[in-house]
């Protein structure tokens, strides 16, 4: 792209031939499509860039939404220091496009030699960890040649019969060995950090759900989810000790560790029957070669158990070829602040895939990524499901354009045509899909009960979420969900149980707190309900849906006043935020205004509310439903 001459801006120096950004002779980490968008802005500096030719110029042909502009200029300014409301460099053109706008002095030759450039999230030169690739730990030691005996006919029926017991000895110790050695289930724990940097440790967390996700995928093995190991991340490790707490046959430990220009791996495979140590070896290659890293630590790990199950791990891989090294690191940045399942870390994580399919447009699991973040986003009412519910859907049919068995694109498409499009027989067809890819994906039997729930099949409801616990039984989101499901039945006392082992789980989880108020009100319990709204609301930050709760709550135990006051707030806020239609239309329930109840409730079906998919099975609804303008709304919603 461009003249092959150097650039100099301010303290910046770009050398387009070695794809380097200097800042006062110092590399500055940037992505690929952020550097190209910089070289085609610092060519035409001075001049409008419209965004059709900025977007032809760094993606060419390929399909990819106008937002990934945004991204990469937005990436550009954080790395240049523009971020200020008055943009020294790159400045925006309203609805067209982009001028760079600082003085630009082209240069014969780069002021500074090349340097390679840090990756983003390998940039601790804290160790130095030495070539290691291929150090593999011998399970058994070498053979010993046997000494030369005089050749007598004795001696020879003697030897002979010696070799026939130790054949005999030797035949049932294997047969032993490997009834004792069947490894058909495996927790792989987050990897432990050689650095000696004290910050979060992505890598660690994100190898591990790299290695669980495609491990699962193949359905011969059983592989604890994401969410069972978390909470292992940053403490000490005892592999015995933690594969029988969590169920399991093996356990896969390891640590990883970056600098500059190399990253280290080290992987260990624990039986947990007897502690043996089944296989460990060491790995060592450059930072552009992590995704293939990871790949050698997973397909050993599938050839110690291929031979065990004698299944083949050639489905193990999902993608044949392997991603671009930056996208590779960008989705395990992103899969990490997804796993926290927090807003923050939702958006985050959004923020963190974009970008990795900027940087191959081909990775199809990075597309799946982002549709589970934007379908939580809109499953949690954190963003309008108008809004969402479209990105995730179009984020997982790409997905699936480039990989058609990845069960988490099928799952995140259940929740759409679920929660958004109320296509109730489409949400179950993906679902199904994706327990028949990937029958041990808590995530897609947790989704499925909630539909079933939603169309009265309680029964089959429950036998869904049991699964998925079953699966995942640390999990808080899972045990919360079986606490719904119970709500759901009437079942109030279990329910109640549910969520109290979810709080357990995760004192901190706030929709545990939530959901343990409104069986609390079920019961009549309302002061109790109270408490644990407020208390969810105190963890989680200003929410519209819980004060809609607490409004219901207060106005159902007789504080008419309080709940109308929550109600004039919440009014006075969806004039300039997103409120949920929903919010208003409980507290009106709870105040038997029954009338302005169902005037929220019609905006909440304009709005797609995912609230909504409740309304044949929620005992919140029950004050209305011998009100003649209830059945037509079910009808609508083609229950």
């Amino acid at each position: 792209m461009g003249k092959k001459v150097a650039f100099k801006f301010g303290p910046f120096v770009v050398d387009p031939g070695e794809r380097l950004l200097l800042r006062r002779g110092e590399p500055v980490p940037l992505t690929s499509k952020a550097f190209d968008t910089l070289l085609v802005l610092l060519n035409r500096h001075g001049h409008l860039v419209d965004k059709s030719e900025l977007m032809k110029a760094v993606w060419g042909n390929a399909f990819v939404e106008e937002g990934n502009i945004t991204v990469a200029v937005s990436t550009l300014r954080k790395a240049l220091g523009d971020e200020g409301r008055d943009h020294s460099y790159i400045q925006t053109i309203a609805k067209r496009g982009y001028r760079f706008i600082g003085r630009v002095d082209e240069l014969a030759e780069p002021e500074i030699a090349p340097q390679p450039i840090p990756p983003q999230t390998l940039s601790n030169p804290a160790i130095q960890p030495q070539p290691l690739r291929g150090s593999q730990i011998p399970l058994a030691p070498p053979l010993i040649r046997p000494r030369r005996f005089p050749t007598s006919k004795l001696r020879i029926v003697a030897l002979a019969l010696g070799c026939f017991l130790l054949t005999l000895i030797l035949v049932q110790a294997h047969k032993t060995s490997a009834a004792k050695s069947q490894i058909r289930s495996i927790a792989v724990l987050p990897f432990g950090n050689l650095n000696s940097d004290p910050a979060p440790n992505h890598l660690g967390l994100g190898m591990a759900d790299a290695i669980i996700t495609r491990l699962g995928s193949n359905g011969q093995i059983f592989v604890r989810p994401t969410s069972a190991v978390m909470k292992y991340e940053n403490l000490p490790t005892d592999p015995v000790a933690i594969g029988r707490e969590q169920k399991v046959d093996a356990v896969l430990t390891g640590n990883i560790g970056a600098q500059l220009d190399r990253v280290s791996v080290t992987a260990q495979l624990v039986r947990v029957s007897d502690g043996v140590l089944l296989w460990a070896e060491s790995f060592d290659d450059r930072p552009q070669q992590l995704s293939e890293l990871e790949r050698e630590v997973e397909d050993r790990v599938a050839r110690s158990m291929s031979v065990k199950l004698s299944g083949d791990t050639s489905a193990v891989r999902l993608q044949k070829k392997a991603p671009d090294s930056n996208a590779y690191q960008l989705y395990i940045e992103g899969r990490y602040f997804w796993n926290r399942r927090t807003d923050e870390g939702l958006r985050r994580s959004i923020e963190y895939f974009q970008r990795a399919t900027m940087e191959d447009q081909r990775y199809a699991l990075a597309f799946a990524g982002l549709a589970d973040s934007y379908t939580l986003l809109a499953s949690y009412g954190i963003e309008p499901t108008k809004q969402a519910y479209p990105s995730a859907k179009a984020a997982a049919l790409k997905a699936l354009e480039l990989e058609p068995s990845l069960a988490e694109a099928h799952t995140s498409l259940g929740m759409v045509a679920f929660y958004y499009e109320w296509n109730w027989p489409q949400a179950e067809r993906e679902f199904q899909r994706s327990i028949e890819l990937n029958p041990n994906y808590p995530l897609a039997h947790t989704w499925y009960a909630l539909e079933l729930a939603a169309m009265g099949r309680l029964d089959e409801s429950l036998s869904h979420i049991q699964r998925a616990l079953h699966l995942d039984e640390s999990s808080p989101s899972i045990n919360t969900e079986l606490g719904r499901v119970y709500y759901w039945r009437h079942e109030y006392d279990l329910a109640i149980a549910a969520y109290q082992r979810a709080i357990k789980l995760d004192p901190q989880f706030s929709r545990a707190h939530a959901r343990l108020g409104i069986a609390y009100a079920g019961q009549g319990h309302f002061s109790a309900a109270v408490r644990e709204f407020k208390k969810a609301r105190e963890l989680s930050g200003p929410d519209p849906y819980l004060e809609g709760l607490i409004g219901y709550a207060q106005a159902s135990s007789g504080n008419v006043n309080v709940a109308r006051m929550l109600l004039h707030d919440l009014r006075e806020r969806s004039k300039h935020e997103y409120v949920p239609a929903f919010s208003m239309a409980i507290i009106c329930v709870g105040l038997k205004h029954r009338d302005e109840a169902f005037d929220w409730l019609a905006k909440a079906y304009q709005d797609r509310s995912t609230y909504m998919v409740w309304l044949k099975t929620d005992s919140l609804f029950d004050p209305l439903r011998s009100d003649p303008r209830f059945n037509p709304l079910m009808n609508r919603m083609g229950f």
